[in-house]
């Protein structure tokens, strides 16, 4: 028969037993807030954050930062526990800006600055993962749509969505929708460079900019070359009408063109034409297989020996 002492001990055991599986059950579900040191979290490779928004020259991050460091922290960063890391327990699933901002008020505080953050049990799986952080930044509408066509671009290079069609689906977006993201994101870098920060890009922007790309790309590239080097950028909108009027430049004339036709006796032995560079050669009908072969290969074997010598001088670039 068991004491009094051992009885009540067996109880206590068994309680602390229950609420241990109880915390356990709670960590799973994302039910409990940690305090962590931000050194142990790990971004994402799926991060959908701009390098620029993470940056102290950016200032909604600065403000960010100061009110975290003057009110402290309100609302948790979200992660996901990860055993596949000796430096890092935790990755981050939303809440980058924050993350970033404690990393950095870690290292200029005396005792460091520790972090708060939600265990999202729901987000294992690497396409729930993206999903998450896609779905806390648009409840905020706080993506440029920069940021959401690279994002959409890392998922669909990453096979974490088959398909355009599959991401409108899971986003909730439409498809066309989807579609302009992509080409915002897909923009050439001399077109990124001429606004200086990709993140002022518009999403409506993306039509226009891919229309004049296509009706003058040449002008519309070089226009933005110039306006990325100039010291005084103008506002986005400015740098979207110069962009767009700049395809109504005139095309560039194409190489003229030139053709010949070398006769013997009155008969034709070869005509050649020149147009845009292109070379074409047509043998008279006098001229038998064998010999229009072997004159094939001999006018190769010249090219090849001219052009060798004339690109090792560094005659041509």
């Amino acid at each position: 028969m068991s004491t009094f002492i051992g009885q009540v001990g067996a109880q206590m055991t068994q309680g602390f037993a229950a609420r241990v599986e109880e915390l356990e059950r709670e960590r799973r579900d994302g039910l409990v807030i940690l305090t962590l040191d931000p050194k142990t979290i790990r971004r994402s490779e799926h991060a959908n954050r701009h390098a620029l928004s993470l940056k102290s020259t950016d200032g909604d991050f600065l403000a960010l930062r100061a009110s975290l460091n003057r009110d402290g922290q309100i609302m948790p960063v979200s992660v996901r526990a990860v055993a596949d890391d000796p430096k890092h327990a935790y990755e981050l699933v939303s809440g980058h800006r924050r993350h970033e901002a404690a990393l950095q008020l870690d290292r200029e505080s005396e005792g460091g600055f520790k972090i708060r953050a939600v265990l999202d049990s729901a987000a294992q799986e690497p396409a729930r993962l993206a999903l998450h952080m896609y779905l806390e930044n648009a409840a905020r509408k706080d993506l440029s749509a920069y940021e959401v066509g690279a994002m959409f671009r890392v998922w669909l290079e990453g096979n974490l969505y088959p398909d355009q069609v599959a991401i409108a689906e899971a986003t909730g977006l439409g498809k066309q929708t989807v579609s302009k993201y992509l080409q915002v994101a897909a923009l050439p870098k001399s077109i990124l460079d001429a606004f200086g920060d990709p993140r002022t890009i518009a999403v409506r922007w993306a039509e226009i900019l891919m229309a004049a790309l296509k009706a003058n790309q040449p002008a519309v590239l070089a226009a933005a070359k110039t306006m990325a080097a100039r010291p005084d950028r103008p506002e986005a909108d400015a740098i979207l009408r110069q962009l767009a009027e700049s395809a109504a430049a005139k095309k560039p004339k194409k190489g003229g063109s030139h053709s010949e036709t070398v006769k013997l006796d009155g008969r034709t032995i070869f005509a050649y034409s020149l147009r845009n560079e292109k070379i074409a050669i047509r043998f008279g009908k006098h001229v038998d297989r064998q010999l229009a072969r072997e004159l094939t290969e001999e006018i190769k074997e010249l090219l090849t020996r001219r052009l060798k010598s004339k690109l090792q001088q560094g005659g041509h670039r």
